[in-house]
C-alpha cells in the first residue's frame, strides 16, 4: 500500500550520531520492501561521504546537506574530489533538489513528531537494542496503519 509517510524502515542503535546509516537504511527499506527508494532525503547528521557516495551507487538519489561537523583537512579534501561527492553537491544546489528538500519536514519529521506527541515515545520502560527496537517497530506498524486507515477501512 505504501505512500509518502509510510515508515519502511527503523534502526535503533546506541551510537550518538546518524553518520553512517543511509547506506544500511537504504538496504533495510530494499529488503522489507522488495524496492530501493528512488529518492532519499535525510537531515545533515546524516551526511557522511563514504556513505552517500555508497547510496548514489545503489541508484538512490540522496539529497541531505552537508554536515557541519567538520573532518580532517586532508580527508576533506580527498572526499570532496570524489566525483560521487561532486555530483551529489552539483544535485544539491538545483532548484528542483533544493524544492524536495524542503519538503522533508512534513514527511519526515511529521513521523517522527507523532511518535513522541501521540505514540508516547519519549522513554522506554524496556531495555536493551533487541527490546527498544520491538517497541519501535510496534510504534511503526501502529503508526502505518493510522496513516492507511481510511483506505484499509473503505
Amino acid at each position: 500500500m505504501g505512500g509518502h509517510r509510510t515508515i519502511v524502515g527503523v534502526n535503533v542503535t546506541n551510537v550518538g550520531s546518524d553518520m553512517g546509516s543511509l547506506a544500511p537504511m537504504v538496504e533495510q527499506i530494499a529488503e522489507r520492501t522488495g524496492h530501493l527508494p528512488t529518492l532519499l532525503l535525510a537531515d545533515g547528521g546524516h551526511a557522511k561521504f563514504q556513505d552517500i557516495v555508497e547510496t548514489r551507487r545503489m541508484g538512490v538519489r540522496v539529497l541531505v546537506p552537508a554536515s557541519k561537523t567538520a573532518a580532517p583537512i586532508d580527508k576533506l579534501k580527498q572526499d570532496l574530489a570524489h566525483p560521487g561527492i561532486i555530483a551529489w553537491r552539483e544535485d544539491m544546489e538545483t532548484d528542483e533538489a533544493k524544492r524536495l528538500y524542503r519538503a522533508r519536514a512534513g514527511l519526515c519529521e511529521l513521523a517522527n513528531a507523532h511518535q513522541k506527541s501521540h505514540h508516547g515515545v519519549t522513554q522506554f520502560l524496556v531495555t536493551g537494542l533487541a527490546k527498544v527496537t520491538c517497541v519501535i517497530l510496534m510504534n511503526a506498524i501502529a503508526s502505518d496503519i493510522l496513516q492507511h486507515a481510511p483506505r484499509l477501512l473503505s
